[in-house]
């Protein structure tokens, strides 16, 4: 039961940090910029560890495996529901628009990089025609059906969901895997 107080403690503070960040990256115009990415990554990173650090400080700096995973999938949980609510309220109520914008932008993305394949490697030109266009369009348009649930708010939540929970076991693997420390006596 302590372990599940101890880990919902840091996993509240890290998905209100996690939510705070995503706004104030949005406020800075960096919604679609590897900032965003990072923040993600370096909320779960920074509160996994913690947990599991401070645990082990707890146990004057002894902790096994066992004790430092299950602390550390304890955060992970919350952390992912955390995260994934964070998301939510993110995109329906913070930034209602992220969603048509994260559209956009992959579609932009991808247009540039099709359109260089297709008129440099395949097509061997040099100028833009109006087929290529209408390919590449055509191409975006059918790759669109496939990706197309990520330009949702359930598509986001659903992503960000798994998303920290497969990096949150691996972390806690990880970090319980070097931070151990048992008696020997």
């Amino acid at each position: 039961m302590d372990t599940i107080k101890y880990g919902l403690k840091f996993a509240a503070v890290g998905g209100l940090l996690y939510l705070l960040g995503l706004y104030l990256i949005h406020l800075g115009g960096l919604d679609f910029s590897s900032i965003s990415d990072w923040w993600f990554r370096g909320i779960l990173v920074f509160f996994v560890l913690i947990t599991i650090v401070v645990k082990k400080g707890q146990n004057n700096g002894f902790l096994n495996f066992e004790e430092g995973f299950k602390v550390g999938m304890v955060t992970t949980v919350f952390l992912t529901v955390f995260i994934a609510i964070g998301t939510w309220l993110y995109c329906d109520y913070l930034n209602p628009m992220y969603t048509d914008n994260y559209k956009e932008q992959y579609r932009a993305l991808h247009y540039e990089q099709m359109m260089r394949e297709y008129i440099a490697k395949k097509w061997e030109r040099d100028t833009i025609t109006p087929g290529a266009i209408d390919t590449v369009q055509g191409g975006l348009d059918l790759n669109e059906k496939y990706v197309g649930h990520l330009f949702t708010t359930a598509g986001q939540v659903q992503s960000n969901f798994l998303h920290s929970f497969f990096w949150g076991i691996m972390i806690s693997l990880t970090v319980a895997l070097l931070a151990r420390n048992v008696d020997e006596d």
